[in-house]
């Protein structure tokens, strides 16, 4: 058996590993167990702090005589689970961010790198294989087109993208080349948060629901991340009615006709809108109907006191409350209705016109609307008092009366008269002074000269006759307009 062993690992790194003051089942160094049992547990490290994984039991139990082994076991262990710092990308959180809309988000990555090793090349993409920018050991970063103004560079490794949209959702990674040739890559994921919108609301099985039914059940939806919780609201909500804020539903049971009325369901996430967006897109209103049939059932007469023969009898039936309104049937027990009555099975009347002694009886309303059992309701007439028959009634005709009147004095045809005879005047008397007028002209003509007169040639008839010798001689005649 040893008591003490103090083997080193022969292998470079940070913390320095050592194994310390061992013995069965006794502490060890944390840094070289939990290296042991990683190399012996598939690379994941579950074996308590301080404690050698059991399956190295049966390995020890073999060195229990010889420390020197043991410590040489040990190192080889030890040098074949631990290496020097590899070069990797790291994520400094669960590898995920949350951004409202609207807001910019920051996605961060981080390194970790070999002695003597350097970042040569990173790129930053959307996954799949939307490239986003880039940068080289010296420092120059440079956004892709679509990217240009919204992503910028921040700490070591990590990028600003502002003003996000729901598109922007989904899965980042940064991918690193490093100097000695080696790479890698982590992914990061960005959820973006925006307010609830679209609520709608559904009914089961309907928004008509039936008095006494089971139960009736309202279900709010609306988008939104992350999810929204409902609430319901209901001037005539039921004190018994039940809602799961998760899935938006409102159970209401054994259905009373006074739970009819509007219900309204609001959504809520704890995201603010963003300015101009409406406040209508947070909530739904629905409004249930519940049917039920009538209850009871009344008959009234007119008139209320006594019937006579040769009147007309009216019997109105009416029921509490009805939805759907109910319809009205009549009958007479023990017999048929008068040939002479008139029912109405909407207003629920029944009209016994110019009764007889033989409609005395007993007769019923009976009221439904498919809602339940139909009710109803008697009344009896004991006796139809008799009479005497009235004589037929007899409309006079209207007797016309031609009524002459005396025609009214006709002013307008005096006066047309007149008119026409002025006119008649003045018409005769500008014939007469234009006739005067040509009269006057024709004898008062004023001087003139002929051609002849003045020497300038000819008359007509002389050159006619010195033209043609054979032409008689022409006789001049002086003419007198008169």
């Amino acid at each position: 058996r040893f008591e003490l062993a103090e083997p080193r690992c022969g292998a470079g790194g940070t913390p320095d590993l050592s194994l310390h003051q061992t013995r069965k089942d006794a502490p060890v160094n944390r840094a070289c167990s939990s290296l042991l049992t990683v190399n012996s547990a598939d690379q994941s490290d579950t074996s308590p702090p301080g404690i050698i994984d059991r399956r190295f039991t049966k390995q020890l139990r073999q060195f229990e005589m010889n420390p020197r082994l043991l410590a040489v076991f040990l190192a080889v262990i030890c040098t074949a689970g631990f290496s020097s710092a590899q070069n990797a990308v790291t994520l400094p959180d669960d590898g995920t961010t949350r951004t409202n809309l609207g807001d910019d988000a920051l996605l961060e990555w981080g390194y970790t790198t070999a002695p003597g090793s350097t970042m040569l090349f990173e790129i930053w993409k959307k996954m799949p294989s939307t490239g986003i920018a880039r940068k080289a050991d010296n420092g120059t970063f440079e956004a892709f087109d679509a990217w240009q103004g919204r992503v910028e560079p921040r700490d070591e490794a990590s990028l600003l993208l502002r003003a996000v949209t729901k598109d922007d959702a989904g899965q980042y990674q940064l991918a690193t080349t490093f100097n000695d040739g080696t790479s890698d890559n982590k992914e990061r994921t960005l959820i973006v948060q925006f307010a609830p919108e679209d609520t709608t609301v559904t009914a089961t099985p309907g928004l008509i629901a039936k008095e006494g039914d089971a139960s009736l059940v309202l279900t709010c939806q609306a988008g939104g991340i992350p999810a929204p919780t409902y609430t319901w609201t209901g001037d005539n909500l039921p004190t018994d009615a039940t809602q799961d804020a998760a899935a938006g539903t409102l159970t209401i049971a054994n259905i009373q006709r006074a739970a009819a009325g509007q219900y309204t369901c609001t959504s809520d996430n704890g995201i603010a809108q963003l300015p101009g967006d409406d406040p209508a897109v947070l909530t739904n209103s629905v409004n249930v109907q519940v049917q039920y049939g009538p209850s009871t059932a009344t008959i009234t007469r007119d008139p209320a006191d006594k019937v006579v023969q040769w009147s007309t009898v009216t019997l109105s039936c009416a029921v509490d409350a009805a939805n759907p309104p109910a319809t009205y049937t009549w009958s007479r027990i023990n017999g048929t209705l008068p040939t002479n009555a008139d029912q109405d099975r909407v207003a629920g009347t029944l009209r016994l016109k110019s009764i007889q002694p033989d409609a005395a009886g007993t007769y019923q309303c009976s009221a439904t609307n498919q809602i339940g059992a139909p009710v109803t309701a008697n009344h009896v007439i004991d006796e139809v008092e008799e009479a005497t028959k009235p004589p037929p009634t007899t409309t006079p005709k209207p007797v016309t009366t031609e009524k002459r009147q005396t025609p009214a004095p006709q002013t307008g045809s005096a006066d047309g008269a007149v008119i026409a005879g002025v006119v008649a005047v003045l018409v005769f008397v500008i014939l007469v002074a234009a006739f005067m007028l040509g009269r006057y002209l024709a004898r008062h003509k004023g001087d003139y000269k002929t051609n002849e007169e003045k020497g300038d040639g000819e008359d007509a008839d002389t050159a006619l006759q010195n033209g043609d010798p054979n032409h008689p001689t022409v006789k001049k005649n002086k003419e007198w307009f008169i």
